[in-house]
């Protein structure tokens, strides 16, 4: 297991999005679930019908923080983009475990399925950071 793929399970499935519209910035917490063979694609829904959604539809780029542990570990990036999905729910609902979002979401396969993409994250701690880039 890659120390991005460490950090994304002390993450359990959580992230804050930064959207912006009309230089207004928005900041929203969400459940995601990694791509078990591509870890820097998160999968992610929405309702149709939310500010959200109209925000991403003018600007993909978003900025993301993880929430922190115990240790502050956390993963924070501005160098990121999340689009409405090529995928549909059944491609990836495999890739969702946690309870607590299956609760929030009872039918995920009626939302918008949203896929953020990272070029590079940083893994930020206590004991220090590290920065990681993807092809």
């Amino acid at each position: 297991m890659t120390l991005f793929e460490e950090y994304i399970q002390a993450a359990r499935g959580l992230i804050f999005v930064a959207t912006a519209k009309d230089d207004q910035p928005s900041l929203r917490i969400m459940g995601f679930a990694a791509d078990p063979d591509r870890p820097n694609v998160w999968y992610l829904v929405s309702q149709p019908d939310t500010a959200k959604i109209a925000d991403l539809d003018q600007n993909a780029k978003v900025a993301i923080m993880t929430p922190l542990n115990e240790n502050g570990a956390r993963i924070e990036s501005n160098q990121v983009t999340m689009v409405r999905s090529k995928k549909t729910w059944q491609d990836v609902q495999s890739y969702f475990t946690n309870p607590v979002f299956l609760k929030n979401h009872p039918h995920p396969e009626e939302e918008v399925l949203l896929e953020l993409t990272f070029k590079s994250a940083r893994l930020a701690a206590y004991a220090g950071t590290e920065v990681v880039a993807f092809a």
